[in-house]
């Protein structure tokens, strides 16, 4: 059964986007029965109508919104038909935030920005396994929320080797292999006050290359991966 997806779209273009993107889906049936092509603006037009009654009549959508929109279909080529499921629509809504009332709080943040740009992040670590030869892996973390994994090894009671560490938050980066200096500390404490320098000298890197290492990393005690927000899966673009 497949899905029609609008991906995150200003709402006064969600009626052509999703139009294309049907279009796109249906290809191999369009390319094959010109009947069929011409019946599918029919189709469209029947979920566009009802989507326009939803986001504007009853939910009050303003047409700078941003929504997301998906719903499965079957294709009946016998009777050349898109049957909608109307039961498996979902439809999100981000309202725009008009600019006055953030305008202060913007201004203030430009006077900071450059300070926080360079600054160093501060990271909590969380250790989620240990591997047969040592290894020690941790859970990264910021504001509460996993962003990242790190694997270690203990040297010496002076020496732990960074072996590999990545995160996708507030930047993707993938750092390998830095000495770090135990100093009597602990762990956990080293990492949480050099991780954040560490990850400024990291390689800069795409969000899927930094998830697939921290799942890589995650891997390694058989921890649950970290999975790839739906805002930001592939989108069903034409």
């Amino acid at each position: 059964m497949p899905t029609l997806r609008s991906g995150l779209i200003p709402a006064a273009l969600f009626a052509d986007k999703l139009r294309r993107v049907l279009f796109g889906q249906l290809r191999d049936y369009t390319k094959k029965d010109k009947e069929f092509a011409n019946r599918i603006p029919y189709y469209s037009a029947l979920l566009n109508r009802a989507l326009f009654t939803l986001l504007v009549d009853e939910l009050k959508v303003d047409k700078l919104d941003v929504v997301r929109i998906t719903i499965d279909y079957d294709v009946d080529e016998e009777h050349k038909e898109v049957k909608w499921k109307w039961d498996t629509l979902k439809v999100e809504v981000f309202k725009r935030v008009p600019l006055e009332s953030y305008a202060e709080t913007l201004k203030t943040f430009i006077a900071k920005a450059p300070e926080i740009a360079t600054g160093v992040v501060k990271y909590n670590v969380e250790k989620i396994g240990e591997t047969f030869d040592g290894d020690q892996v941790y859970a990264v973390k910021t504001n509460g929320k996993e962003v990242g994994a790190a694997v270690v090894v203990l040297v010496d009671e002076n020496t732990l080797v960074l072996k590999k560490a990545a995160v996708i938050e507030p930047t993707y980066a993938i750092f390998d292999k830095v000495k770090l200096e135990i100093a009597g500390r602990n762990i956990e404490d080293v990492l949480k006050d050099q991780l954040g320098k560490v990850m400024q000298a990291g390689k800069h890197v795409s969000y899927d290359e930094a998830l697939k290492t921290i799942n890589a990393i995650r891997s390694k005690v058989e921890a649950k991966p970290i999975e790839k927000p739906p805002e930001l899966e592939y989108e069903g673009e034409a």
